[in-house]
């Protein structure tokens, strides 16, 4: 057979490679290759592009519709949420505000948020209704995930929660950022309606108690009254008293804790002096407590055991309650002004500035 001589001394063009078959055969397999990252590259390139695309298209519709075609269906949305995934957790969270189990104040929580938005209504109207549908995702998604990490787990404190990130989310896809801003802190108030989990609640409970308890049985020996405590067992002559959960004051320190909130958002303009006023729910809770058993001590010695019944018991707390936050407010009204008007005797630039800033959150006429 002849060979061609071209061929007798060529040397291969690829290690392990020595014919011309197999030199073609390389070139079809780097072709074959080439031609699949071309082809993966564009397909990722396309799902991206399309990914994109999707989001505009859905956030041109978004926008395309008005304001009343976006409040019915952000609503429509939450109404399908709060039945087929909520019903269960929020109608627990309605019945423990109603039976006041582990909540006094949950009741009042509603129409605080109410009020906030109330005091920016005319600055929501003004507010210009875009989209932040990637944020909104995000929360919408962070919220499902919380609800699901619940599941099967104990009470409604997570799925309450997953709840009203769902909600923030939607408003954040529906409305835009610049509404969000004006409406989070009314609607991230409603967890205040929201029980501690139980096991917190009972540890903070024992402390409240067994302080409380110690505080005002050593006030009343130093005045005369005489009480032996044994624990969280109470002593009186005639009387044997048992201070129970109910009377440890840890409903009395989270109301506190939840109007002192409203009221440094609404009042006070720096961050000091709004965590000043959320310090001072502590020991107003705890003069509070002691204050009442107090009353309960001594009204059982020279009366009898009245105020150890329900309804006087309750009667008496709310009391004692709406005392102490109303001398408190007075009290840091009277401060405040004070301050104020050093501030502004001296002409310094910074009370200017707070004296301008206070229209915050009041409603504009």
């Amino acid at each position: 057979m002849f060979t061609p001589p071209a061929l007798l001394n060529a040397k291969p063009a690829y290690p392990g490679f020595n014919s011309v078959n197999d030199k073609s055969e390389v070139n079809n397999n780097e072709r074959a290759i080439q031609l699949g990252r071309s082809i993966f590259h564009r397909g990722l390139k396309n799902i991206i592009t399309m990914d994109q695309k999707s989001e505009i298209l859905a956030g041109r519709k978004l926008e395309s519709l008005n304001i009343s075609g976006r409040w019915l269906i952000f609503l429509m949305v939450l109404f399908g949420l709060g039945i087929a995934i909520y019903a269960e957790p929020l109608y627990a969270l309605t019945v423990s505000i109603l039976k006041r189990r582990a909540s006094s104040h949950g009741l009042f929580v509603p129409f605080i948020s109410g009020y906030f938005i109330w005091l920016k209504l005319d600055r929501i109207r003004e507010v210009k209704h875009q989209i932040a549908l990637l944020p909104g995702a995000a929360m919408v998604m962070a919220g499902f995930a919380l609800y699901y990490l619940n599941q099967g787990g104990p009470g409604f404190t997570l799925p309450v929660l997953s709840f009203l990130l769902v909600t923030a989310g939607l408003v954040l896809i529906f409305f835009g950022k610049e509404l969000f801003k004006e409406v989070s802190f009314p609607l991230f108030f409603l967890a205040a309606m929201i029980p501690l989990p139980e096991a917190v609640y009972s540890q903070m409970a024992d402390i409240l108690r067994q302080v409380t308890t110690w505080t005002s049985v050593t006030l009343l020996n130093a005045i005369g009254i005489p009480l032996h405590r044994d624990g969280l067992n109470i002593y009186l002559p005639d009387m044997h008293l048992v201070v129970d959960h109910s009377c440890s004051g840890i409903r009395v320190l989270l109301s506190y804790l939840a109007f002192g909130l409203a009221y440094a958002v609404r009042y006070k303009q720096s961050n000091r002096a709004r965590l000043l006023v959320l310090a001072v729910a502590i020991p107003l809770s705890l003069t509070h407590n002691i204050l009442r058993l107090c009353i309960i001590f001594i009204s059982v010695q020279h009366i009898g055991p009245v105020l150890t019944k329900s309804h006087p018991h309750v009667i008496l707390s709310w009391s004692v309650f709406t005392v102490l936050l109303v001398a408190a407010i007075g009290v840091d009204w009277l401060l405040s002004r004070k301050v104020k008007g050093e501030k502004l005797k001296g002409g310094g630039e910074n009370g200017r500035r707070e004296t301008e800033e206070e229209g915050r959150w009041t409603k504009d006429p």
